[in-house]
C-alpha cells in the first residue's frame, strides 16, 4: 500500500461520535462487504495491521438514489441496505420547501463571510430573494449554494442560473445544416447544464440518468464548454 506510518482512519477517529457517509449509493459493489463487516462487528482493522480495533460510532448515510431499486438491480447489497435503513428520513426537494431558502441563503453567506456587501443584502432579503423563491432549483441546495457563491464573488447578479440562455436566431441566409447544428448545440448545452444541476455536478449520476456512458458524457461536457 505504500504506507510507512500509522494512520488513523475515519471510523477510528470518529469513535464515540458520528461517521457521515455521503452518496452511499455510489459505493462500489466490491467495497460494500467491507463496510458491512464494520457495521456488523463494530470493529476495524488498519491497513497493514493484524489486530482488530473496536469502534463505537453512529452511522448517518445519504444518497440521491432509490436504494431499493438499486438492490433489485443487484447494484447494492440487500444486507447492507437493511443494516443502514434503520431510520429513513426523506428530504423533500428544495422547490417543495422554499420557506427554507432565506435561512439557507443566510447560512451560505455566513460561510462565505459576507453579510454586508450590496449583493449579500440583495440575496438575504432584498431584491433577489423573490427570484430565489420562484426558481425551481432542480439541483437543490447545491445549486442554490453555487448561485449564491457566484453572485458574491462577482458582486453582480449571476443571471445565467435563473434566466434561460438566449436562443439562436433563425437565419434563412445560412444553410439549413448550419442553422440546425447551432440549435442542436444550444439544446444539448441547456440539457447538460440542467442535468448537472439536477445531480449536483455528479457526472456518474448524471450519466446514469441520461442513459449515457460516463466517458461519452465527459466528451459532451467538454465539447459544450462545461468542463
Amino acid at each position: 500500500t505504500g504506507a510507512t506510518a500509522t494512520r488513523i482512519g475515519a471510523f477510528e477517529a470518529a469513535a464515540g461520535g458520528t461517521v457521515f457517509l455521503d452518496e452511499i449509493g455510489e459505493l462500489a459493489l466490491e467495497l460494500q462487504p467491507k463496510l458491512l463487516r464494520v457495521l456488523e462487528r463494530r470493529e476495524i482493522q488498519r491497513v497493514g495491521g493484524v489486530t482488530r480495533i473496536p469502534v463505537d460510532v453512529r452511522i448517518v448515510a445519504a444518497t440521491n438514489r432509490d436504494l431499493k431499486a438499486e438492490v433489485n438491480a443487484r447494484r447494492f447489497r440487500t444486507d447492507l441496505y437493511f443494516r443502514l435503513a434503520v431510520l429513513v428520513i426523506t428530504l423533500p426537494p428544495l422547490r417543495e420547501r422554499t420557506g427554507d431558502i432565506p435561512a439557507l441563503v443566510e447560512a451560505i453567506l455566513d460561510g462565505l463571510g459576507d453579510r454586508t456587501s450590496p449583493m449579500a443584502r440583495a440575496l438575504a432579503g432584498g431584491e433577489l430573494l423573490p427570484e430565489l423563491l420562484r426558481h425551481a432549483w432542480p439541483g437543490n441546495v447545491r445549486e442554490l449554494r453555487n448561485y449564491v457563491e457566484a453572485c458574491v464573488v462577482r458582486q453582480e447578479r449571476a443571471a445565467a442560473a435563473l434566466v434561460p440562455a438566449s436562443e439562436p436566431t433563425i437565419d434563412i441566409t445560412q444553410p439549413l445544416r448550419a442553422v440546425r447544428d447551432r440549435w442542436v448545440r444550444h439544446v444539448e448545452r441547456r440539457y447538460l447544464e440542467a442535468l448537472l444541476r439536477a445531480h449536483g455536478n455528479n457526472v456518474s449520476a448524471a450519466a446514469r440518468a441520461a442513459g449515457l456512458d460516463r466517458v461519452h458524457l465527459h466528451r459532451l461536457l467538454k465539447a459544450s464548454g462545461l468542463r
